[in-house]
């Protein structure tokens, strides 16, 4: 799974557990995307509670001592409510530290795997929003000085509401991304589950062999996959990437799923992964 242990609302809990912000318009998670809150930087950004998703890890791993991945949004993830704020690049750096600082509990609470949730990244790449230059450095913050974990990062392109932030769905923009960023982490999680996405699965194998792929195949935002369905396209995608390199998930977290249907998607996939 991709390591969701703790989200009311994905990132948007985050905003009032920060200090430096003031309330633009509170969140209706009930509205979707057009429910986004917004924020006003007013000071100095910092998070003297955390995010809560090294406290979650915590509290979850006691339950389940052998659960060893975690993950956090992105320090740019994390600015979804503040795009536009003229005093948003000063506190990138107040940001990243934000969110190094759950990285680094994650690894002392015995987390062997710490992803980083980048839908922003994504969508801005897909839409060809952003320059290379203006996200890798902030995907890479929160992993410098770790050692002795997995660094993953998952990119998917947004489920509000189960519903993308996108109509743009193809892979050919995230493979400069990816090659930026080979060497600096461990594992990509790609989703895969939109059409434009797997017509253009082969170019999967254009990412560098240092990185390991983790192909988002079983979709959250549909009726749950069956297990013959999701066989078919992890055989689909071993004719691209070696079985070595290849992993499969959901194609993003499961919060947003009907309970029973998250079990029995999740199920299929690994009784498809199993069968090989």
């Amino acid at each position: 799974m991709g390591g969701e242990v703790f989200a009311p609302d994905f990132v948007h809990h985050v905003p009032p557990r920060l200090q430096g912000l003031e309330v633009v318009k509170k969140r209706d998670h009930r509205a979707g995307v057009e429910g986004t809150g917004r924020y006003r930087i007013a000071g100095e950004v910092s998070a003297p509670r955390g995010t809560g998703h090294a406290l979650a890890f915590r509290r979850e791993r006691e339950i389940q001592p052998d659960l060893d991945k975690a993950a956090v949004p992105s320090p740019l993830t994390l600015t979804i409510s503040l795009l536009g704020d003229p005093r948003l690049p000063e506190q990138m750096e107040n940001i990243a530290r934000i969110v190094a600082d759950e990285v680094r509990d994650m690894a002392a609470a015995g987390a062997g795997e710490i992803q980083l949730d980048a839908p922003l990244e994504a969508v801005a790449c897909v839409t060809q929003g952003r320059s290379l230059a203006e996200m890798v450095p902030w995907i890479v913050h929160p992993f410098r000085g770790i050692s002795g974990v997995r660094r993953t990062v998952h990119f998917c392109l947004g489920d509000m509401g189960r519903r993308a932030a996108t109509q743009k769905q193809h892979l050919r923009h995230l493979i400069p991304l990816f090659e930026a960023l080979a060497g600096q982490v461990d594992r990509v999680h790609v989703e895969c589950s939109h059409a434009g996405q797997w017509a253009e699965r082969s170019l999967l194998a254009e990412i560098p062999e240092s990185l390991e792929v983790i192909a988002g195949i079983a979709d959250v935002k549909s009726k749950p996959q069956s297990e013959a369905e999701l066989r078919q396209r992890i055989a689909a995608l071993l004719e691209v990437l070696p079985a070595e390199r290849l992993l499969v998930s959901s194609s993003c977290g499961c919060g947003r799923v009907p309970h029973d249907d998250a079990i029995e998607l999740m199920s299929n996939l690994v009784r498809a992964a199993h069968s090989f």
